[in-house]
Formats: C-alpha cells, structure tokens, sequence
C-alpha cells in the first residue's frame, strides 16, 4: 500500500504530493537513527568491551552473581560483550521497535539468544513481570554532546530506584564536565550582527538596540572544535571541571544544578564564549578513561600520536573522530572584557534535566542564580548559525557590495528601483543606504521581516518598502525597476542548489519586466569535486563486524532503509569534515537565470589525478553576480582556497555544502587509476535537480 504525503519544494516553493509507501516513515527514522556512527567508533566499542571484561572479572573474583541491564541496546553490541565476558544473564531494553526487533536477529546470527529483550523503554520495565529480579550491573550509552540531553538523569535515577540493586555497578561510572572560556572573532560571528559597512568602511547599516541588548539563545552550538582554525580563537583558562555525575551512586541525581566558579584567567581578553566537553570513567577505579576533549585539551593525545599509523595526519584528527558525541559552544549572553586578566572572574554554570546554560561575571560572585536565557531580538530564533555568521562573513558582503556601487553609480542622475528577492537580505537594504530611489524586499517570513523592519527604521531608511508576495507588485512597480538583486539565500533551503528558487521567483516577473532590467545573480554553477575524506564516510558506510560480533544484518536493514528514504546527496558543513582532494573540481551544471525554464541534462567524466580511495563527492554553488570573467564576480560556497589534488580543502565555514557517499561496496581502492562518470538532470519547473555518479577503473591499452 502507498500513501500521498505533502511535501514543500524548496526550489519552487509549492507542497507538492509524493507518493510514499506505508513504511516510508519507518525507514526514514532507520536510515537517520545514528547507530553506525557509534558503531564506527572504535575506541568507544573498545573501551566498553574493556571495562565489561575488567567489571564482570572483579564481580567473579568477589563471589557474586553477574546480572546485567543494557539500556538502549541498540544493535545488542554491549549486551553480547557482557554475556561473552562471563555474565550470568543479560537483559537488553530497547524502545526503538525496528532496532529491537534487528537486535533479537542479531542475537540469533551471534549465538547470543540467552539476552533477554525488552522491547520498551526502561522507565516502564517492571520487576517480576519484565525481569525476574534487579540487576547488579548496567551498562548503557545514554549520552550526548550535551552529556544529559537524551535524559540520562532521569533514566539513571529511576533504574536506581527500580530496576538495580543496591549494591549495582555503573559503566560507564563517572562523568565529568569541562569548560574554557575563550576568545573568537570567528565563532562570534555565529551569534551576533555586526555593524555594515561599504568598501571604504562607512557605516551602512547599525544593528538596532534589541540585537545588542538580546542575551542570544541558550542552546548549545555542536560543533567539531578540533577544526577550528588555531588562529581563529584564543583560550583565556584552561579548561576547567564544572559538573560531576555519578552514574553508579544510589542516591538521586538532581535535576537542576548550579556551580559558580572563580576562574583563573591566563591572558587578558573578551569572554565571548565557552567551550565545552565531557570524559568518562568507564570502570569504576577511573583506569578507562574516554574523552571527548578537542586535541588541544585532550589527556591522551601523546599516545594516540604515537600510535596513529597515518604519519601523515594532521595533529587535529589524531584524537577518535566521532559525530555522535562532539563539543559544544556556549555564547556569553553579555560578552564580558577582562583587560586584567589578574581581576577576579566568575564563571557561572548550570544545568536542567537536559541542558546547559553559563554566564560571566567580574569582581564579586553573582548572588542570584540565572535564568536560562533566550532569543528576544528575532535574529536567533529565526536563522541558523551558519547563516548568522553568514550574514557577517566580511569576503563575501565585500563581492556584493561591489556589485551594489557599481550598480548604484549613477543613482544621482538615474534613479534606481531595486527588487530584492530573498530572506534576510541586509545586503538589499544595504542598496537603501547607498542611494537606490526605491527598495523593494520579498519577505514572507513573520520573524525574518520584523527584525529587518527594526533594522530599517533604525537606520532611517524611508525609502524600503516590504512584500508578502511577489503577487503585491502592481504593473507600475514592474515597469520602473532598474534592478533585481539577491544573495540568494531563502530559509527553506537545505542544500545550496535550493535556494535557486531565486530562479523559480524571476519566472513569474520576467515577461513583465523591461527589457533593461539588470539581474544578479546572472547565473549559477554547480561544482563537483571527488574526495578522500579521514573519517565523514564511515556515518554511512556499513559496520560488517563490531569487536568480533557480525552486524551484516544490520548494515542490510539500514542500507534498505537508506535506498527507500535518504536523498543521494545530503548537506554537510565540510569544514568540520576534512578531506583530500582527488581532482579539480568540475562544473556539472550551469544556469542562466534569464532563462531559468530551461530544462538540462548533463554528463561527463573526470578522471582522478591524486592518490587515495574516493568515497564521497562535494558539491557546491558558485553565484555569478555579472556576466563577466572576473572571480571577483562570483561569490562561491564551496572552497575558499583554489584545489589542489592531494592535499586537504578549505572550505567556507558559513554555509552547508552537499555531499554524496561512494556506496563503499564498489571499488575504491588506491591500486590502478580511477575516473567518475556523472550526469545531471535538471527540470525547474518541477523543481527536480538529481545527479548520479558512478566510480569506474580506467584499463589501459596494453601495447
């Protein structure tokens, strides 16, 4: 059986119906459910296989009985672990149905059937009807990056209470919370709205009072911190202990917490920011330790260098890459100024059931606690933080703002009429500040338009005047234009090629227009680039085997899954992500919005000039804003530095790029050279832009 669901197209704006079978939902919650990230996670497995070993052997020593619970078994990994170490009985809970019901084949592929399975969540397991008695020993991974966001205090208290003896043991049995106050330019980027200026550094546009006022949202920014650039930040502490949680202490855990500390500053600075981590205890003697530090910060890096094989990895990605478990920002809501790094400085921390918050203070110790802070500017409950620091990403403004002035040259002697065609577009309301006679803003978004109305009047524009729809725009409007202008960006868009609804939007204008009207962007390519990445490959490539256990059954479940939900391309910001380029990049699609109606299909080839296994494409869009030679013109979202094969991309930091996955059972091996056979086929009516590749061996002509 099938049904139709309503989907929204980012590229046409229109809900569209799609036909969909009955477990469409069922293999879209498989395909994204995470599990093959963890299970990639080495040290991770590792590490809970050595402390299961080391726990069960120290119970046998001491005369008891070994009773395990898993919760949240997952694939069933932890619950085989405990009973190959000698477990006496194992019971594994897991509330996710289809993960259950694959672990219990797992369990059969793995001779392990003696693990009882629960299938429902541990809050609701009795004793004595689903267990026949409280168990001695839990094992789980209920962690996150937050640490307590998939409610792991909640779910530890009640199994104390309910499902444990007194006497149980944890792993993993501690957890311990870092955090460094810092200093960065760039990460502030992602939480504020600068001043804009034009290209001789007069002030165009001033945020109004509310952004500066607004304390910013609460919510933590996960974010691979080993990848940020050394030079983009400063540490002003070392990291600091803020929180312990007991996992295996009988007593309940609290819910709300509060540790204001007195922080030893090593240089003086701005507090913008808190980095922040967590490490376990895996056993309860402290002797396994796992950390998800940064490498900067990391215990064990020394090791971990000496005993990487790639001696050519850099420092950065010696430490176990995982997307599971990363690090977190955390933005001061008052960034505070320490030019005394010797004044006393407080670091305020708390928690609730499922977050964190902190604050600053200098001089004395804050005296009343405070309250979890949010947005109340419009500005962070509306964007994201990758289009935030966008909106301050000084290269890119600069290429727009060239192009504004020059259009806007002769605004004395001919007045320009600007249409701008986007969500948030300050750089339109820019055009209002350099001289356009009239400025017209597209701006259906309720949140999106009222910050740039506050905006407007702020700064005085009178001359900006905003629309619902492009519908609004009466024949006289039309016949006046001089300009249509957009960045684009549009707050529906998931992968960079959505937002050619800009295109979308110009096919209902275009025939209404006069013929002198100038539009920019002109025109937009799409790049293709194979590469090699270190580690963003494995969320998507199979498992096969975990510690010794075969997990082929749940590699195929996903995999079908994948095949029946997941798009061929997903978006990624690949600069948490390194990779090696193979190649050159190579367009594989370009568009003329003055004939954006065009339907295309391309292919081609290119061949893979660099050595190492290709397992994911890159893709991005570069915007040509004239139609002219000038890379001046073009304003990319893909590398920021030309490619050079071999060596590791840089990509920009402000937006998603989209990625597809090599499927890791075709060849890609280093032995013998390699091309990629493309194509694309493109219907904007439709809205439909879809690729494939194909990775194939080139066979030399023997002679």
């Amino acid at each position: 059986m099938a049904s139709f669901s309503q989907v929204l197209n980012p590229m046409t704006g229109q809900n569209t119906w799609q036909e969909r079978g009955d477990d469409y939902d069922y293999h879209q919650e498989v395909a994204n459910a995470g599990f093959g990230d963890m299970l990639h996670d080495w040290e991770r497995n590792q590490k809970y296989d050595a402390a299961l070993r080391k726990t069960i052997a120290a119970m046998r020593q001491a005369g008891k009985p070994v009773h395990v619970l898993d919760i949240g078994t997952g694939t069933g990994i932890l619950s085989m672990m405990a009973l190959r170490a000698g477990a006496d009985t194992v019971t594994a809970c897991e509330a996710f149905m289809p993960m259950a019901n694959c672990a219990a084949r797992i369990f059969t592929a793995n001779a392990a059937e003696q693990v009882r399975l629960i299938r429902k969540r541990s809050t609701d397991i009795k004793i004595g009807v689903d267990m026949p008695h409280k168990a001695n020993l839990l094992v789980a991974e209920l962690l996150d990056t937050e640490l307590i966001g998939e409610g792991a205090i909640g779910i530890y208290n009640h199994a104390h209470q309910h499902l444990l003896t007194e006497d149980a043991v944890c792993i993993p049995a501690r957890a311990t919370c870092y955090a460094q106050v810092a200093q960065s330019p760039l990460a502030a980027q992602w939480n504020s709205l600068k001043i804009l200026a034009n290209l001789d550094g007069d002030i165009l546009l001033r945020p109004p009072a509310q952004l500066a006022q607004c304390s910013g949202e609460a919510a933590l920014h996960d974010v691979q911190l080993s990848q940020l650039p050394s030079h983009s930040f400063r540490a002003l502490s070392k990291p600091v202990e803020i929180f312990k949680f007991d996992f295996k202490r009988k007593q309940e855990r609290k819910l709300q917490r509060e540790n204001v500390l007195r922080v030893e500053l090593c240089a003086p600075g701005t507090i913008e920011l808190v980095f922040y981590w967590w490490e376990i205890d895996m056993d309860n003697d402290g002797e396994i330790l796992l950390s998800c530090a940064p490498y900067w910060a990391h215990p064990e890096l020394m090791q971990l260098q000496l005993n990487c094989v790639d001696k050519e990895r850099p420092v950065a990605n010696v430490v176990p890459w995982r997307d599971h478990w990363m690090q977190a920002i955390y933005y001061i809501p008052k960034p505070l100024q320490m030019p005394d790094a010797t004044e006393p400085f407080w670091l305020s921390c708390y928690h609730d059931e499922y977050s964190l918050w902190f604050d600053a203070h200098k001089g004395q110790a804050p005296t009343k606690p405070v309250a979890r802070h949010s947005c109340s500017c419009d500005l962070h409950m509306t964007y994201t933080r990758s289009r935030i620091g966008q909106l301050n990403q000084g290269t890119r403004n600069k290429r727009y703002l060239s192009y504004l002035e020059e259009a806007l040259l002769d605004a004395k002697t001919e007045p320009v009429h600007l249409l701008v065609l986007g969500d948030g577009c300050l750089l339109g309301l820019a055009g209002a500040a350099l001289g356009a006679a009239t400025v017209r803003c597209l701006e259906p978004h309720r949140f999106s338009r009222r910050l740039l109305e506050s905006i407007t009047k702020h700064n005085q524009l009178t001359n900006v005047t905003f629309l619902d729809s492009i519908k609004e725009l009466e024949a006289k409007d039309l016949a006046n234009l001089t300009h249509i202008f957009a960045e684009p960006y549009f707050l529906n868009a998931i992968l960079p090629w959505d937002n050619f609804y800009f295109g979308t939007l110009l096919l209902q204008l275009l025939e209404k227009l006069p013929p002198a009207v100038k539009i920019s962007p002109c025109a937009a390519r799409i790049y293709a680039l194979p590469v090699e990445f270190l580690d963003l490959h494995k969320i998507r490539a199979p498992i096969v085997s975990c510690e010794g256990f075969d997990l082929k059954l749940f590699d195929n479940m996903v995999q079908q899954s994948a095949e029946e939900a997941l798009s061929l391309v997903e978006p990624q910001p690949l600069w948490e992500y390194p990779c090696r380029a193979l190649a050159q990049p190579q367009e594989i699609l370009s568009i003329d919005f003055a004939n954006f109606g065009l339907e295309q299909q391309k292919q081609g080839q290119l061949a893979l000039s660099a050595a190492g296994p290709c397992n994911g494409i890159a893709l991005w869009v570069d915007w040509q804003l004239v139609a002219n030679n000038s890379p001046k013109s073009v304003v990319s979202t893909g590398p920021i530095e030309p490619v050079k094969p071999g060596e590791f991309v840089k990509w920009d930091m402000f937006v998603r790029q989209g990625v597809h996955f090599i499927n890791q059972t075709e060849s890609t091996t280093t032995d013998g050279k390699k091309r990629l056979e493309w194509s694309t086929t493109f219907k904007p009516l439709l809205g439909d832009l879809s690729f494939t590749f194909s990775l194939n061996a080139i066979h030399e002509k023997k002679e």
